[in-house]
């Protein structure tokens, strides 16, 4: 799969204006929220973003404005309506994020993997950037929801700790694929293993195990060939099960489309 926060611009020049206006089309990736097994966690999205002006503010803008929802229906966008993003500004590898708050109904939990989505987006679009400091209509404030300090600033925490220990990254939730079938994802899990089945109609089809390539810390790819599949809508999941007592671990899904 493509590594986590690779970016690919190309520039468009638009015709039928009176003055030249050049926009940046970019693969963005964004971080959402997903609720589980092991608590909240953060997973990825890629999406084509269209910018006239400024990429990142424009992208962040959207983000905690909740004008970009997650195309998978198992994640969840922290932001809402109620906030707005006013600027901004850049400073070397320092950046500052100053709000407009609405109302952050969240656990101490969720106001931090509220701030992830925003600090693993901005990092990833630009990977120059270590620290993300947060301003409320250009103010200092202690907290967002009364659960974390900031005043100092937000650093792109290790990967094992924020995002989910699995992650299906070929596959937009929905998605029409062509024969044969191929998934993709990263993982960070106990001896670089994983568990996938594959189901259609409500039953399992296909099940079996893969390895990433490193074990966890160590997040790593993972790749799964499911050859020629029969016309149909199928759901392909990947899972991580506790060694001690074979609960679940850790979960990614997918629903595609063969026609």
């Amino acid at each position: 799969m493509p590594k986590i926060g690779a970016l690919f611009i190309s520039l468009i020049l638009l015709t039928g204006c009176s003055t030249d206006t050049t926009e940046i089309r970019a693969n963005v990736t964004l971080f959402f929220v997903g609720d589980t097994p092991r608590g909240l966690k953060l997973f990825s999205e890629k999406r084509e973003f269209l910018s006239s002006k400024n990429l990142l503010e424009e992208v962040i803008s959207d983000l905690v404005s909740g004008e970009l929802q997650p195309i998978d229906d198992d994640y969840s966008n922290l932001w809402d309506t109620s906030h707005s993003l006013n600027k901004i500004n850049l400073s070397g590898t320092n950046a500052e994020v100053d709000l407009n708050l609405g109302k952050l109904s969240v656990g101490s939990e969720g106001e931090q993997r509220a701030i992830d989505q925003i600090v693993w987006t901005m990092i990833n679009i630009n990977p120059d950037l270590k620290v993300i400091e947060f301003l409320v209509n250009g103010k200092t404030v202690e907290s967002f929801a009364g659960h974390l300090d900031l005043t100092t600033g937000f650093e792109k925490a290790p990967a094992y700790e924020v995002l989910n220990p699995i992650q299906i990254s070929s596959i937009i939730e929905g998605e029409t694929l062509l024969n044969p079938i191929k998934i993709s994802g990263e993982a960070c899990t106990f001896e670089a293993n994983l568990v996938w089945t594959l189901i259609k109609d409500g039953k399992v089809i296909d099940e079996s195990f893969t390895t990433a390539e490193g074990a966890c810390p160590l997040r790593s790819e993972w790749n799964i060939t499911l050859g020629n599949l029969k016309p149909g809508t199928y759901l392909f999941e990947a899972k991580e099960f506790s060694t001690e007592d074979g609960s679940l671990f850790a979960i990614d899904s997918k629903t595609f489309i063969i026609k």
